[in-house]
């Protein structure tokens, strides 16, 4: 084929259809999202680098958009759910579920004035590193732990210690909602639009905030019920209380993500202790209650208590009590028993030391810094942030503190109750069977018979004696001897640790005044750990969400456009196309879209100041249409061949002077043209500004671009049916779907060699995948199947 510009260099087969196309905006790296929910991340050699799964087989993606610093990989499904992925291994950093499906994701990047370098003045940054102890990573034998958690620094979870100017990533919803995340992670604002259209069912079908975060844009998609209408709106947006927080709200997404990491490390840690705790535990408990169970029907006078007591006391049981330790407890079966609570109390005794208490004592520093930025309301309170929100999350994890000190105080007791309790009757059931017990379990001092007769007072006592009345509640706390596990479980603690003999817990009992301090936390005696643990997240989600509905609805709309009504089609047609971006250094936010089903004859340019104030009176439109191309292509024998018009398939955004086309031909078998199309051919003067905030297209000049497209600029892409493309100006290389959406070719659209300072900073990013081939996902050595050899070769 002759050379017309571009260079080829590959073509691909790719397992599943795929439904979204998308580069990294600094590596070479391309995530592709499929038909049955799953994504792929390519690099350009397409060599595999992950796959992810979707939650549930039904799931669908929605849109992918990359974090600036091509790091983080957001993904949104149509259940709602948004996973950031992190792009070296896969695993997933943070996931958060809103209502309704995701119909959009943008991730933009505030700019800063040439010559006006970021600086995180007046403030400090965060030194919470230097203060706290820093997190251990915890053990993956407990299977609790994401992919690559070992490898990772604890604290950096969120991959959030590098980040310095304020990015957003804007979410849309089929819900007339667009929600604002600062950094992907924290909600800094809910924004909730409204058409007096009459429309039931909308959608936002893309989203964009100019750079210099001045502007918001949103796109929505409206139509009205048993109509074949549908109708596109532009509403543009007042974003001055963004703008003129933005140092304080990265602060505050910054310490937010910070707070989130510690919450899911915190959630870890309990689930590990969830796990290290055993069923046997509490078998003693059920032997026992056996043990009453067969006491009762035999009508044996005594209670259980008596009966060991009698015990200890004289060295010899009664008929029942020897049957049930030589046959129920047995030797072995309480040696198994003793190691049991060994190792299942040590391993959560560390736990609790080692991760639970740090961690926990971490969130309250955090949570009292968000309560010390509430104070200055000038700066953060005008965000939403409440004194008396953050106070309430603050006592609240100091009661969680004070509940991880008395866990580990019951953990101590119950190990030395037990032991004590378990050797007595070892040695016991060991003179029952005629066997000599070793020496040194032999030894039972004063001191230690108290022990044992303590503890069967304490925990034997419970068993209702005859004729006295029991509930269902009453039965299953016959016996307690394990009081550990009462904390792990979502219920009021059955056996709370008596406190009354407590000092310090007298003096408040006493008094008032500790209910308005901030000083002092409370003692919640009957509340579970795990009971504290999810009413420390709820309120903290609850006092750190609040920022979002207050910023949300500050953005103020300027002007609302109605762009056009398009009648349904085909149901195999492709909807229109719309992509927005800012052009730093003119000061404008364009959106480039098309009117009609794909492929169509014209796109059109929409653009208007950044300045929100200026949108309704400078907005600017003007209409494109693609002829004949330049007859400076290089091979003069390709010119008789060519289409006096083009339609348009798909429209990328390439780099601030260039956007990418792809087209085809107006032509019985027409082949599909890979164009770069300059805006320096886009005059000013060609724009149209608009009178109307009604069907804006109507009336537009339109300009015929084809001839004023330069040589090299265009190529004709032989032997295949294209779909779509994804485009990147950073690597500058195109990926060219197939119409079946199941093979791609790739495009190097400029052959200079990159500066060496470009290649040294991206070594650095990829030098960090993790690079894994998976069989059955993609084969780059399997040659075409017959419908795709029939596709290649219709033309």
């Amino acid at each position: 084929m002759p050379d017309e510009g571009f260079q080829q260099v590959d073509e691909k087969h790719v397992a599943n259809e795929v439904e979204h196309m998308l580069w990294s905006p600094k590596i070479d790296l391309i995530a592709l999202a499929n038909v049955h929910g799953e994504v792929v991340l390519h690099r350009l050699s397409w060599q595999k680098v992950w796959s992810l799964q979707p939650s549930s087989e039904e799931d669908k993606v929605g849109g992918l958009a990359w974090r600036p610093d091509g790091k983080v990989l957001a993904v949104g499904y149509r259940s709602g759910k948004i996973q950031l992925v992190n792009t070296e291994n896969a695993s997933i950093l943070h996931s958060t579920d809103l209502e309704g499906e995701i119909t959009s994701l943008s991730w933009i990047n505030q700019e800063f004035p040439a010559g006006k370098p970021w600086t995180p003045d007046p403030y400090m940054e965060d030194n919470s590193k230097d203060l706290l102890p820093k997190l251990q990573s915890l053990d993956k034998s407990y299977g609790s732990i994401s992919k690559g958690n070992h490898e990772e620094s604890v604290e950096d979870r969120k991959r959030l210690l590098d980040q310095k100017e304020l990015n957003l990533l804007l979410v849309g919803t089929n819900k007339d909602q667009l929600h604002l995340f600062a950094y992907g992670i924290f909600p800094c604002g809910i924004l909730t639009f409204s058409l007096l259209d009459g429309s039931k069912s909308r959608h936002i079908y893309c989203a964009s905030i100019s750079q210099d975060l001045h502007c918001l844009s949103i796109i929505v998609e409206s139509t009205l019920d048993n109509s074949e209408d549908i109708d596109y709106y532009m509403l543009s947006y007042d974003t001055t209380l963004l703008l003129s927080r933005h140092k304080e709200i990265r602060l505050m997404a910054l310490k937010y993500g910070q707070l989130a990491t510690l919450i899911e490390y915190l959630q870890t840690t309990i689930q590990q202790m969830s796990e290290a705790w055993e069923d046997i535990l509490m078998e003693m408990d059920s032997k026992l209650l056996k043990y009453a169970e067969e006491k009762k029907k035999t009508s044996e006078i005594g209670s259980v208590s008596n009966d060991f007591l009698e015990l200890l006391l004289f060295g010899t049981p009664n008929w029942g009590l020897r049957t049930f330790l030589q046959h129920e407890l047995t030797e072995k079966g309480l040696k198994k028993l003793g190691q049991s609570i060994e190792n299942s109390y040590s391993n959560i005794q560390k736990l609790v030391v080692k991760h639970l208490q740090i961690v926990s004592q971490a969130i309250v520093h955090h949570l009292d810094e968000f309560r010390g930025m509430s104070l200055w309301y000038e700066k953060f309170g005008v965000l939403g942030l409440e004194v008396s929100s953050l106070q309430e999350a603050v006592k609240t994890a100091g009661s969680f503190v004070l509940k991880t000190s008395e866990l580990q105080q019951v953990i101590d007791g119950s190990i030395k109750n037990f032991k004590a309790f378990l050797k007595w009757l070892y040695v016991v059931i060991l003179r029952l069977s005629n066997e000599q017990p070793p020496a040194e379990l032999t030894k039972m001092t004063q001191h230690d018979v108290s022990f044992v007769a303590d503890f069967l007072k304490d925990n034997f006592s419970r068993y209702p004696q005859d004729g006295d009345r029991q509930n269902e509640e009453d039965k299953k706390q016959r016996f307690r001897l394990e009081k550990v596990g009462q904390y792990l479980k979502k219920e009021d603690l059955p056996l709370p640790p008596d406190t009354s003999s407590n000092l310090w817990k007298q003096f408040l009992n006493s008094n008032n005044f500790q209910n308005d301090s901030s000083l002092i936390y409370q003692v919640e005696r009957k509340k579970s750990l795990v009971q504290l643990q999810d009413q420390l997240e709820e309120i903290t989600n609850k006092a750190l969400t609040k920022p979002a509905t207050m910023i949300g609805q500050s953005l103020q709309c300027s002007c609302t456009h109605h762009l056009f009504t398009l009648t349904r089609g085909d149901e195999k047609a492709r909807l229109p196309i719309f992509k927005q971006y800012t052009d730093n250094e003119g000061g404008y936010l364009y959106t480039v879209f098309t009117i009609d089903m794909l492929p169509c004859d014209l796109f059109y340019i929409l653009r208007h100041p950044t300045n929100s104030k200026r949108v309704s009176e400078e907005i600017e439109i003007v209409g494109i249409s693609i002829g004949a191309l330049s007859t400076e292509c290089p091979d003069s024998s390709i010119d008789s061949n060519m289409a006096t018009s083009h339609a348009i398939l798909d429209i990328g955004y390439y780099d601030t002077k260039t956007l990418s086309l792809l087209l085809l031909e107006d032509v019985e078998d027409g082949r599909p043209v890979l164009v770069q199309l300059p805006f320096s051919v886009i005059k000013d003067d060609s724009f149209t500004k608009l009178t109307s905030t009604e069907n804006v297209t109507a009336n537009v000049n339109t300009i015929e671009v084809g001839p004023l497209i330069p040589k090299h600029s265009y190529r004709h892409l032989e032997n295949m049916q294209a779909h779509s493309f994804a485009v990147s100006g950073i690597r500058k290389t195109a990926t060219v779907l197939y119409a079946s959406r199941r093979r791609v070719r790739i495009f190097m659209l400029d052959g200079e060699e990159d500066s060496d300072d470009e290649d040294e900073d991206e070594s650095k990013d990829e030098s960090n995948l993790e690079i894994s081939r998976s069989e059955g996902n993609l084969d780059v050595s399997q040659p075409m199947n017959e419908d795709e050899n029939k596709e290649n070769n219709s033309t």
